[in-house]
């Protein structure tokens, strides 16, 4: 397959699975509301971040090398799951000792924490690896499937608690956090089927797994940046703000990572192939085209919301989310810039440039670090709205920048839509 054949496969399948995830975001919050969601999100948050720390972002490396076919695949799935299982100890002996200092409390025991940073965090080291495996194998039909299954049966199972009594939502955030550790065995155990990687159980040479290494090293400095310049302002507003606008925020923000669905399943796409030699020129010319096409929407989006977003959130959500409407426009600029730098730090860490990945988010965390600190304790989620979207613009602009030392493009590009990029998403959507 080709380029524009693997993204629109991409599209297809992976916008399936994002689809349920709406579907299954919206059940949870209108049947758990602002207040309890905005905890279990901001828990999620937290665990992502150990994660982070713990696994060193390991998948990156397992998807440089995958992608340019340096590492057997085989050998890889082995060693993702050895890897897992390292980072789940690791995890559950900290935390136990950590918190054994704590008596339990009605809100929270140690065990229920236990479970759900162990069950979250290795559900998702495993899906992360296992979802790089096989899109660097390009099937993106088989993972998607599976999780859209997954994700479905959650969604039937959360109406059928209502009006029981586990109404009160015990059930179903276990249920939640086990979907997490059941999807990622459930991608394991159908990679090593796909490819019988059970013929050759073994790990990658001692040299290669130092490769691995050195490049999640590097990486892991990137990802702690990206994360804390996305999450960051979730720990001032948890601290500055009432249980409800802490879960209105969130829940504006997880909308904003919805909308990065489009450019997450394309940067899958851009990475393999910068990283398997794919000519620079010919992938910068697709990187501006798909500029133009996202800024296109993002006007037409803004436009809708703006005119039906305020009854629109309540409406979906739950009467307790009435507080997202003016957030998600203030944020929606920096969602657009979001959606082009998810395809510029694509091709720079395909072509093992990774450092300038780093080097604009760092700017951008520094600047929304300042901003939060002084004006979220006086002006609340619509400040953190505000500094976050001028913050991810920022990032943007500095990656653009490096992309302009490379080719000759110029930012005025992106609002200047063509009769061949109408045929180029025609010929997409026919495919």
């Amino acid at each position: 397959m080709n380029f524009q054949q693997q993204i629109a496969q991409s599209l297809l399948w992976r916008g399936l699975y994002f689809i349920s995830i709406l579907i299954m975001n919206i059940f949870l919050s209108r049947y758990l509301e602002a207040g309890n969601s905005g905890w279990i999100f901001y828990l999620c948050n937290n665990f992502s971040f150990l994660l982070i720390l713990v696994g060193l972002t390991m998948e990156s490396g397992v998807n440089y090398y995958a992608s340019r076919n340096s590492i057997d695949h085989k050998k890889l799935s082995w060693f993702s799951i050895v890897w897992t299982l390292l980072v789940a100890l690791i995890v559950f002996i900290g935390l136990w000792f950590y918190f054994g200092r704590y008596k339990d409390t009605s809100f929270l025991t140690r065990a229920e924490y236990l479970y759900f940073a162990v069950s979250y965090i290795t559900g998702i080291q495993l899906t992360s690896f296992f979802t790089v495996l096989f899109y660097a194998n390009k099937n993106f039909f088989l993972p998607n499937f599976i999780m859209v299954l997954l994700n479905i049966v959650v969604i039937i199972l959360i109406p059928k608690q209502v009006g029981t009594e586990n109404t009160n939502g015990t059930f179903i955030i276990h249920t939640y956090f086990a979907y997490f550790l059941i999807t990622g065995i459930a991608l394991a155990v159908a990679f090593i089927a796909k490819n019988k990687s059970w013929e050759n159980i073994s790990l990658p040479s001692y040299i290669k797994i130092r490769l691995l290494l050195k490049y999640a090293y590097v990486a892991l400095a990137a990802n702690i940046i990206f994360f804390l310049v996305y999450r960051v302002d979730y720990w001032f507003v948890k601290r500055l703000a009432s249980p409800e606008a802490l879960g209105n925020y969130i829940q504006v923000s997880k909308l904003g990572q919805m909308l990065l669905i489009v450019p997450s399943i394309i940067a899958s796409v851009v990475f393999p192939h910068t990283a398997g030699g794919m000519n620079r020129t010919e992938m910068k010319d697709n990187i501006v085209r798909i500029g133009r096409i996202t800024t296109l929407l993002y006007i037409i989006l803004f436009t809708i919301m703006a005119l039906v977003g305020n009854w629109l959130f309540p409406f979906v959500f739950g009467e307790s989310y009435q507080l997202m409407y003016t957030p998600f426009l203030l944020l929606l600029p920096g969602v657009w810039a979001l959606s082009n730098l998810f395809i510029l730090s694509a091709y720079f860490g395909g072509v093992n440039k990774v450092k300038i990945n780093v080097k604009g988010a760092l700017l951008s965390l520094v600047f929304i670090l300042v901003c939060d600190y002084f004006f979220i304790p006086s002006y609340g989620i619509i400040a953190a709205a505000i500094i976050s979207s001028v913050g991810y613009i920022i990032n943007f602009l500095y990656s653009f920048k490096h992309l302009q030392k490379e080719h000759k493009v110029s930012i005025e590009q992106y609002w200047q839509i063509s009769k061949e990029d109408i045929t180029w998403v025609r010929t997409l959507i026919h495919r």
